[in-house]
């Protein structure tokens, strides 16, 4: 069953990097959260047309705990407006009572200052104890 939702999730994300017309990007995170331990995603977002001179990313998350969609679209944004390099995406816990474990699959839309999606991240696996 984790093979079915992995699968239709890599090809989600497959279809809609073809929309990739200007920015490139990626993400990162821990693969494994204790109990009580604070983590964060890390996204790089860089270009490999001419530069935008004013970029204005924002950040939407997606994905599935234990196999089962648990953020569906619109998505969950992450506050704020970002520029080209390297941001960490702070303020994430695996709380102590552990209400929250499982194995999680997140990836992230990246959108322009005019809203188009230029870039869908990889998928990231992270376990929460």
């Amino acid at each position: 069953m984790k093979l079915k939702i992995s699968l239709a999730i890599a090809t989600l994300v497959s279809v809609l990097a073809v929309v990739d017309a200007h920015a490139a990007c990626s993400l990162a995170a821990p693969n494994f959260v204790a109990r009580g331990q604070f983590f964060s995603y890390t996204v790089d977002i860089w270009d490999f047309s001419p530069l935008d001179p004013t970029p204005a990313f924002t950040i939407v998350f997606y994905g599935a705990k234990n196999g089962v969609t648990d953020i569906l679209p619109p998505g969950e944004p992450y506050p704020g407006v970002f520029g080209y390099g390297s941001h960490e995406l702070t303020g994430f816990q695996n709380v102590p009572s552990g209400v929250f474990a499982g194995s999680y699959i997140r990836w992230a839309l990246v959108y322009d200052r005019f809203g188009n999606p230029p870039c869908v991240t990889n998928a990231v696996n992270v376990t929460l104890q």
